[in-house]
């Protein structure tokens, strides 16, 4: 006899915020592949749209929705909105995210906080009704690798919230069977960073902040996403994964 595939995702429920490029799409990409069926969010909705339209042509079950997460609403509509459309939902990654580039004004900081933070529990929390009707519950929240490496901007402190919120909820949902797991990237090479990685200053201390000495890709995420809500994982809570090349552990 053949054994099921423990990392197939076979008619799973998956809402992903952030979803219309990035590490986003890649896990939506990642998850469509396995045979999750889709809600996929982002501000931006025609790029979103395109997105979608790429995984419908092979065959993916797409449903999206366009929410700017700084409305205090829209964490709860879209909620109710993706489990409508899907008829439940076992598995939410939290994947939008800003970094900010604004300066530190007080709009750019309320910003950052509902974006990174705010948004993330509370679209959780309004998860969890349907989490419990599911038969394999995950929360997948996107940390960063800034959450443990600080720093003077708030985008850091805001990760390291989430990673902390991440095991906290972990410990008191997992008597329901919910798991609640963070992935914390390194520097991922995505449209959002090449300024960043493009960077000499960056590019050639590379060897030296990153033991594996080059950027991540989307995909290498992707890929501890879709394992993360596989079966593959189911003892797995609480635990906030990086995916860094090693750049943490330098310190």
């Amino acid at each position: 006899m053949t054994a099921p595939d423990p990392f197939r995702l076979d008619g799973r429920r998956a809402l992903i915020t952030g979803a219309s490029r990035g590490i986003g799409c890649a896990i939506a990409e990642g998850y469509a592949q396995a045979g999750a069926r889709l809600a996929l969010a982002a501000r931006t909705t025609a790029n979103l749209e395109q997105a979608a339209d790429e995984l419908r042509e092979h065959g993916a079950e797409v449903h999206t929705f366009g929410a700017d997460l700084t409305d205090a609403q829209a964490p709860t509509r879209l909620v109710e909105h993706a489990a409508q459309a899907l008829g439940g939902l076992d598995i939410v990654v939290n994947n939008a995210g800003d970094g900010g580039h604004d300066g530190l004004t007080l709009d750019a900081y309320r910003r950052l906080l509902h974006v990174n933070l705010r948004a993330p529990v509370l679209i959780t929390q309004a998860a969890r009704p349907h989490l419990l009707g599911s038969e394999a519950p995950v929360v997948i929240n996107v940390s960063s690798v800034s959450a443990k490496l600080g720093g003077a901007e708030p985008y850091g402190p805001l990760k390291a919230a989430l990673s902390s919120y991440t095991v906290g909820l972990a410990r008191e949902w997992g008597k329901d069977g919910i798991r609640v797991v963070a992935i914390a990237p390194g520097v991922i090479e995505t449209d959002m960073t090449a300024s960043y990685t493009d960077a000499d200053w960056w590019t050639d201390n590379l060897p030296e902040r990153v033991a594996l000495a080059r950027n991540g890709r989307v995909e290498e995420i992707a890929g501890v996403a879709r394992f993360l809500a596989s079966d593959a994982a189911a003892y797995i809570t609480g635990a906030v994964i990086p995916v860094d090349g090693g750049w943490v552990h330098q310190y």
